[in-house]
């Protein structure tokens, strides 16, 4: 169920991304872009774990399958509900509508035509405080020549076009996104447009420690034969009687000098 969910998703957000009219037409411009990212032996997109309230690194990797060099690749970025786009890069302009938060990066590296693979780097999303595991839907994005985004307008004319009424894009804080090589497998069938996930980690049970009770020692030995110990015998028997006649002797004593004391007072 979850795998028909998560393909109904990606069909979803695919349909969504294509509906752009500008990102229709830059498809057909050259070079041309494949998306990448890591995957599993049986060829399944990897999974990123993530914890709610800390950021994860995810691959968005890129491929030039086409005949001609990129002089300069965009890539825009996508997150969704739960999952948020820490806005941390000067080369990207990040902007927000309703429950998407996304980036438009350029990078001034060239990519030349040879099927050399690339990641961004370093990237990555984060999970809200109090993320829910059905709340991480797919990281959507999409790769562009450079000069087709100058021609129409540069990056920022894209973010505020993408963002929400009321909002306004701005630019990261931190350092600068770059691509870095990385291998990465490319399947037979390309497209520009690409998926990643993360998925919720759960933090492991911390064992609550529980307070030691002290063993009270007894000063009873046990009894002979029974299966609490061995039986008292030898000469530690014999103190223990003698003992014990002492006390029986010495209490006799006490007692019938106890009596005679009162019977004196009561005559």
């Amino acid at each position: 169920m979850k795998m028909y969910l998560r393909a109904l998703g990606a069909a979803a957000m695919t349909a969504g991304a294509l509906a752009v009219p500008s990102v229709a037409h830059a498809a057909d411009e050259a070079p041309q872009f494949a998306a990448l990212t890591e995957r599993d032996e049986s060829g399944r997109t990897i999974s990123y774990p993530i914890r709610q309230g800390e950021t994860a690194p995810v691959v968005l990797g890129v491929a030039n399958v086409g005949t001609a060099p990129a002089a300069g690749v965009v890539v825009n970025v996508r997150t969704f509900n739960d999952v948020d786009l820490p806005r941390t890069f000067t080369n990207c302009q990040y902007y927000v509508d309703s429950n998407l938060e996304g980036a438009w990066c350029e990078i001034d590296q060239t990519l030349a035509a040879d099927r050399s693979t690339y990641a961004l780097s370093p990237f990555q999303v984060a999970a809200a405080p109090k993320a829910a595991a059905d709340r991480l839907p797919g990281i959507v994005f999409q790769w562009f020549p450079k000069d087709w985004i100058d021609e129409n307008g540069g990056i920022e004319e894209f973010a505020k076009k993408d963002s929400g009424q009321g909002t306004t894009p701005v630019a990261g804080t931190g350092g600068t996104l770059s691509l870095t090589a990385k291998t990465l497998p490319i399947p037979a069938e390309t497209n520009r447009l690409g998926f990643a996930y993360v998925k919720l980690a759960t933090p492991p049970a911390t064992p609550t420690p529980s307070a030691s009770v002290p063993a009270t020692p007894s000063t009873t030995p046990p009894a002979s034969g029974s299966g609490g110990g061995l039986p008292v015998t030898g000469t530690d028997a014999q103190t223990l009687g003698l003992a014990g006649g002492g006390l029986l002797i010495a209490g006799a004593a006490a007692f019938l000098i106890a009596r005679r004391r009162r019977a004196r007072f009561t005559t």
